[in-house]
């Protein structure tokens, strides 16, 4: 079969569409053809090389699946061949989905509802699920709620306005101002744009007695810079890896929480968010799709930033 192999960690250019031997599945694992796999920021940091210690090169890429069940292995009745399926592979500890063809854990892996389209599941694994797990799982938004998601118009940011509406909450989002009709059209009551000079301002005068939940997709200090716009027993959420120290004392006169969130798979969180979408009541965005053999091109769109929604590869 063929897939796309870092060979070793660097730029886009690493990335090589070879000839690689066909997995098999063992125990409680299922074959699946790849029908379109996404891309995200984290396949970025594998390739680069920021997990080097835990994926060491050659290591094939992609974290997001969706495709069809070819062979179940012994102890799988979960799953016929035939299904059409969608999961997000194990992060760190199996190779990546960017293939012809992906062997995975069967308890991981969701049944496509038939209305979904291979591009659109391959869309939601990671970023429909972080968003959910954000705001639902472990900021606990309700109706009622005000809610600020910094980084509102990416990949996870647009699933996230989805879910707030859905919970009823009050939605302030940060995105670019040329997205800002989008964005509101998913979900956001109010959008300010990042880069305007008094952005942080801003999110203050719509605060109105403090944010519930804060989430943080875009990193750098934001933890920092929100905690003053917390209401009491607030709740800051980032998925966004922290490696220089930030002054939490702002925290402490709101009994604040921080939440550092690493997605673990879900197959039961999949149904769910894949219920949701096929009764329209989430819309994967997919900015654009590519072949297969295009992924390093994917990669390169993706760290030039400005990106609104999702990048989806396809193997036919």
């Amino acid at each position: 079969m063929r897939a796309i192999v870092a060979e070793k960690n660097g730029g886009p250019e690493v990335l090589a569409f070879k000839d690689v031997p066909q997995p098999t599945p063992g125990i409680g694992e299922v074959l699946v053809k790849v029908e379109a796999a996404g891309v995200n920021p984290f396949d970025v940091q594998v390739r680069r090389g920021d997990y080097a210690a835990y994926m060491p090169t050659p290591h094939q890429l992609g974290v997001d699946v969706s495709g069809t069940v070819a062979a179940i292995g012994e102890g799988v009745d979960s799953l016929a061949v035939g299904d059409d399926v969608f999961y997000s592979t194990r992060v760190l500890s199996n190779e990546g989905g960017y293939a012809e063809f992906h062997v995975e854990q069967a308890n991981l892996v969701a049944k496509k509802p038939k209305d979904l389209s291979f591009v659109d599941a391959a869309a939601l694994p990671i970023a429909a699920s972080t968003a959910w797990v954000c705001l639902i799982e472990r900021g606990r938004l309700k109706a009622g709620d005000r809610v600020l998601i910094h980084g509102g118009s990416g990949g996870v940011g647009l699933f996230a306005v989805q879910i707030a509406r859905l919970t009823g909450a009050a939605t302030v989002a940060t995105s670019r101002k040329d997205v800002h009709e989008l964005v509101q059209s998913l979900g956001a009551d109010t959008t300010v744009d990042y880069r305007d000079t008094d952005a942080w301002d801003q999110l203050s005068a719509h605060a109105q007695g403090g944010y519930d939940v804060i989430v943080d997709l875009v990193g750098g200090d934001t933890i920092q810079k929100s905690l003053s716009l917390l209401a009491p027993g607030g709740r800051v959420v980032s998925i966004v890896d922290q490696p220089n120290p930030q002054n939490l004392y702002d925290g402490w006169g709101f009994n604040a929480e921080i939440h550092l969130v690493f997605l673990t798979p879900s197959a039961e969180r999949l149904a769910k968010l894949g219920s949701l979408t096929a009764h329209g009541l989430l819309k994967p965005v997919v900015e654009q799709t590519l072949p297969l053999d295009q992924a390093a091109e994917a990669h390169r769109l993706i760290e030039a930033g400005r990106r609104t929604g999702k990048i989806v590869l396809v193997t036919s």
